[in-house]
């Protein structure tokens, strides 16, 4: 009956929980091997995935290698770096070469510096109230209102007010309040180098505050760093910049200059990316091999997929133009490919050219097949899809046997219960015969001979 509660072995005689339990795990071998053989396709799905990486970072290694003018790559040395540094920008206009470059003058941004100023923060620095004109590279930038009242919070008066004031009006020109030990001066200073970038500060409204901090145009002393270029010499040829960067003083060759003084810049042809490039792709191409070895060979998971082996055949056939240059040998035993670093060098030195028609010649063999391999209709990419039908497949029997075993058991329940119900009855009516006749003689009973 729906809702009824029954524990098993309740008088005494068997455990239908356990026979039901023992019916299960012998009806139940069918669904343990469909999903043990769930459980190998997905490792082979997951073995799959990981060749999947191992072919991208292959196309990644084989992307580098073929890219443009890779093998125009240029460095460049400098014998004394605390003169100047340097790097390579444009390797193809770079010039294989030494040059001495020296360096005559840093670039310098203006700095103003009151000569005067005052004890009290909290005080007025003007007597008389005014206004004053800041202009940065000939352009005016702020102009400011200033009187002599502290607790008028309309205008500025004191020396930190005046200086948030020039701050908040504009962004070329930084005011900072100093303390030189006695007093609180006012310094300003440009936020960029250059001779053309000068600041210029004057009174305009009729008040004193430059004159009591005494700063600005009619104070000389004030004008503690004239803004200037950097300045170089290159074969005699003076060459300026507003910054101590200079972006075309040697064709594709950026300097940046960091004390006066004389260095020499070398430019060098440098084959140090191409062989590491190559270095790459050959590592990622072994690594392709000894996944294969050891998941596609004897007892590999994916032992009985054979077309792998061919991918890995077509890719090594592709790179038949690195062999016929001489500069690549395969062990025949592991199956890795290696670089004869010495005769890669001789060639690099001797006749880059060959090296670089022989990576043209490779793009050309190899870029649609690792496109493809890549792409959502390889092998790989269909055998994955394959194998998840497959375990879609699975699944749907997992639980149409899940189903028909359940209703099995619900319907051996019952007869179970049944049972127990009967054998309860027995007993009861046993009970009954053994008090009415006192002996238990009449029932029969197991004797040994």
């Amino acid at each position: 009956m729906a809702g009824e509660l029954y524990i098993s072995n309740l008088v005494g005689s068997f455990d239908y929980q356990q026979i039901l339990s023992l019916y299960y795990q012998s009806q139940s071998a069918p669904i343990q091997f469909l999903q043990q053989k769930e459980n190998t396709i997905n490792q082979k799905i997951s073995a799959l995935k990981e060749f999947q990486t191992d072919i991208q970072n292959l196309y990644d290694a084989f992307d580098t290698l073929t890219s443009p003018n890779l093998l125009d790559s240029k460095s460049v040395t400098v014998s004394d770096p605390s003169v100047l540094t340097a790097q390579v920008t444009d390797p193809l206009s770079a010039q294989p070469g030494t040059v001495d470059v020296t360096v005559d003058a840093l670039a310098k941004n203006d700095v103003w510096l009151s000569q005067a100023g005052v004890t009290d923060l909290s005080s007025a620095v003007a007597t008389t109230s005014g206004t004053i004109q800041i202009s940065y590279a000939g352009q005016v930038v702020a102009t400011i209102d200033y009187d002599t009242d502290t607790t008028d919070s309309t205008e500025p008066s004191t020396l930190t007010e005046i200086a948030d004031a020039i701050n908040n009006a504009q962004d070329k020109v930084v005011a900072s309040v100093i303390y030189d030990g006695s007093q609180y001066r006012l310094l300003l200073r440009g936020v960029d180098t250059g001779a053309d970038n000068t600041i210029s500060i004057t009174e305009v409204g009729g008040g004193d505050l430059l004159d009591q901090l005494q700063l600005g145009d009619n104070y000389s002393s004030s004008h503690v760093q004239t803004a200037q270029d950097a300045q170089i010499d290159i074969y005699g040829t003076t060459i300026t910049s507003s910054t101590n960067t200079f972006d075309n003083a040697l064709p594709g060759v950026e300097l940046t200059v960091n004390s006066t003084g004389t260095t020499a810049v070398t430019v060098t042809q440098d084959f140090q990316p191409f062989k590491d490039a190559l270095d790459k792709f050959v590592n990622a191409y072994n690594t392709i091999v000894d996944f294969l070895n050891d998941k596609a060979g004897k007892d590999g998971i994916l032992a009985d997929d054979t077309s792998l082996f061919m991918i890995r055949s077509s890719i090594l056939s592709k790179m038949d133009p690195l062999f016929q240059l001489g500069i690549l040998d395969v062990d025949k035993d592991t199956g890795h490919v290696s670089v004869d670093s010495a005769k890669l060098d001789d060639l690099l030195n001797s006749n880059p050219s060959a090296v670089e028609d022989a990576i043209t010649d490779l793009k050309n063999s190899m870029q649609d097949y690792l496109l493809f391999l890549e792409g959502p209709d390889s092998p790989v990419e269909n055998q994955i899809d394959n194998y998840n039908n497959e375990i879609s497949s699975i699944e749907d029997q997992i639980d149409f046997l899940n189903k028909n075993l359940k209703e099995q058991m619900d319907v051996l329940k019952q007869q179970l219960i049944q049972v127990q119900l009967l054998q309860a009855q027995m007993e009861e009516i046993k009970a009954k015969l053994t008090s009415v006749f006192g002996t238990p003689t009449l029932f029969p009973t197991n004797t040994t001979q």
